[in-house]
């Protein structure tokens, strides 16, 4: 219950997003993905309002049905809709002055990294001297690695954000981090800090029935895709990911099905995603000749438009070169699709080593499919392995762990004590 007796004013936390939110239906605000109201509406366990800083702009060139964002108790602190380095130094005088207003008006801060409109809130929140918490999400050190973004700079880009990003979690007070194995190691805290490992990976009712995993076996059994049998049907293969930069590895992807394709594999490929990368792969999927081969879907609805795409695959190739724990694996996995991705960050928490590839080696993924593919039986083990290990991501303990987060952030904030505390 609450204090109420104790609490002179609602107690509010900001909480950084790199993602862009857009004007949609009454007003309201919209995202592509799970960074919507029941996700945020979360954090009401341990706040009485949650600010959200993010960019906003107008719904043109985004899905037209996104996921809300806002509601009761969850609002937006809207910053220019900036794509890209030029325009975020363009809008930067505007953005110092917006980040400051919304932090000044917060009482407890999380910061979800890494991102630049994370640096800047850590900035004016470091200006003030206030303690803050960190969500460590990814790596820029791999997402800024050798082939995820062209031009001179892409180096210089790796060093800053990683040294900020070291920075920013060395001062924390507390940090939730996406996964176990490389995130807590290479940005720790600083001394006494309080941790917590749990991303945001919350499938709920999304996990595949046994009638479509036994329906799943018998298309893989009816494949024999790399042996050139009579009747045999086409492998479908599947990726989900953004284009708006190269860190997901579609372009290994397009190389390694182009190597499999002179090999005889039978397949079609389908790319789920958006960003100013998209013609680009197009472009490379032409200059590979695979253009009958390769299919891109655009966005798809999160939610149940994401699950009936998977459903459709037989294989689901993730040849990324910096990870977190990916919601896009785990959502595969879920629906008991054979897997295979490659062994950076958090994707070894979820997959067996042989159906691992190392980054930016176009031929080993090739001979990975061609392995896999030859062996309907190990494909058949690979899904249902997948799928008991996604059911291990249990919703429940997730929450706790978040919760517990939540708690600290909420107990450690300047203003925890003068401004009460809600007593569950």
């Amino acid at each position: 219950m609450l204090l109420l007796g104790l609490r002179e004013k609602p107690l509010k936390v900001l909480v950084t997003l790199e993602d862009h939110l857009w004007h949609g239906t009454g007003g309201h605000l919209y995202v592509d993905g799970p960074a919507g109201y029941a996700a945020w509406s979360q954090l009401l366990y341990a706040f009485d309002e949650i600010i959200l800083l993010a960019r906003v702009g107008e719904s043109s060139g985004h899905p037209a049905d996104g996921t809300l964002v806002d509601g009761p108790s969850v609002s937006v602190c809207k910053l220019p809709d900036y794509v890209g380095p030029a325009q975020y130094l363009l809008n930067l005088p505007g953005l110092r002055s917006r980040v400051r207003r919304a932090v000044v008006e917060c009482d407890a801060f999380i910061l979800r990294v890494p991102g630049l409109i994370a640096r800047l809130a850590w900035q004016e929140i470091r200006r003030i001297k206030k303690d803050y918490a960190v969500e460590v999400l990814g790596d820029p050190w791999d997402a800024f690695g050798p082939g995820t973004m062209p031009g001179l700079f892409r180096p210089g880009y790796r060093w800053l954000a990683t040294r900020n990003m070291k920075k920013i979690c060395r001062g924390a007070a507390a940090a939730l981090y996406w996964n176990g194995s490389v995130l807590p190691h290479r940005y720790p805290l600083g001394n006494e800090s309080y941790s917590e490992v749990s991303p945001s990976l919350i499938i709920s009712n999304g996990y595949a029935s046994g009638e479509l995993v036994a329906k799943r076996s018998r298309r893989t059994d009816e494949l024999r895709c790399s042996t050139g049998s009579a009747g045999a049907k086409t492998l479908r293969i599947g990726f989900v990911g953004s284009f708006a930069q190269l860190y997901k590895g579609p372009d290994t992807l397009l190389r390694a099905v182009s190597l499999c394709s002179r090999a005889g594999l039978d397949f079609k490929v389908f790319f789920v995603g958006e960003g100013r990368y998209r013609p680009t792969m197009e472009l490379l999927a032409n200059q590979l000749s695979i253009c009958d081969k390769v299919e891109f879907l655009g966005q798809l609805r999160f939610g149940k438009g994401i699950f009936d795409f998977l459903d459709s695959i037989d294989l689901f190739l993730m040849p990324s070169r910096a990870e977190g724990l990916p919601r896009a694996l785990l959502e595969a996995m879920a629906r008991a699709c054979p897997c295979i991705a490659s062994n950076v960050g958090g994707i070894p928490e979820l997959l067996a080593a042989e159906d691992l590839v190392p980054a930016n080696d176009h031929k080993a993924l090739a001979r990975k499919i061609m392995e896999v593919t030859a062996d309907p039986q190990r494909m058949n083990a690979m899904s249902d392995r997948n799928l008991a290990k996604a059911k291990q991501f249990d919703p429940e303990a997730l929450r706790d762990v978040r919760r517990a987060f939540y708690r600290y952030v909420r107990d450690h904030s300047g203003n925890a004590v003068k401004s009460g505390s809600r007593g569950r």
